[in-house]
């Protein structure tokens, strides 16, 4: 009987645990990536995103440098915090020096169009464009974007087909994305949306941003 009481105090202790919801909390992770000029790694991008218990993002912050030496010298940096909900950024600020040039951004979501301060100058965007945030899976459903950090609206063209990417020494099966129009690059995802890879232009070299293995 004493055996049975005990078994029994252990069936309503543990059965209440195994059977109750699990509480999913909010998860942080930094990603880093190489950027490429050829197979010389020319800069680093460090992003830590945040995403809440059902996955969705809501905090983006992202620093990235690179340098090009030679007959041309070029010279990036980028400092930028971004808070998202449901799939929209809701606020934008940081900082920028593109060879050069600097920029000061602070941009707020607002119910009909984007306000805010660009070095000191308000702008306004739609409501509808959508950041040039490569690390983002919704920039590929969009077909007006603003860049960061100058804030220029483009109007693209999106061609999405199947590719593979080259990790380490692993293949990944992946989505590959071609933007067209004002903004001429390429992502790639994987098929749980995740940054992969990104292909782009700068004074006619070909840069690659790739995720670290």
């Amino acid at each position: 009987m004493r055996q049975f009481r005990v078994v029994l105090l252990f069936a309503i202790l543990i059965i209440p645990l195994l059977t109750a919801p699990t509480v999913v909390a909010e998860t942080f992770k930094n990603h880093f990536a190489s950027i490429l000029l050829g197979k010389k790694k020319i800069g680093q991008v460090h992003y830590t995103t945040r995403h809440d218990k059902e996955g969705k993002l809501q905090e983006l912050k992202t620093r990235a440098s690179l340098s090009i030496l030679g007959f041309e010298v070029y010279y990036h940096t980028l400092h930028t915090h971004e808070f998202w909900e449901a799939e929209e950024m809701k606020r934008l600020w940081g900082n920028a020096n593109e060879d050069g040039t600097t920029y000061e951004v602070d941009l707020t979501r607002k119910p009909y169009d984007y306000i805010g301060i660009l070095n000191n100058q308000p702008i306004e965007l739609p409501a509808n464009s959508f950041p040039t945030a490569v690390w983002h899976y919704a920039i590929t459903e969009h077909t007006q974007l603003f860049s960061i950090p100058d804030l220029r609206l483009l109007n693209v063209k999106v061609q999405k087909s199947s590719d593979t990417v080259l990790i380490g020494n692993k293949q990944i099966p992946a989505e590959k994305f071609v933007f067209s129009g004002d903004w001429k690059s390429t992502v790639w995802f994987d098929h749980d949306k995740q940054f992969l890879k990104w292909e782009y232009k700068v004074k006619g070299k070909n840069i690659v941003v790739l995720l670290d293995p």
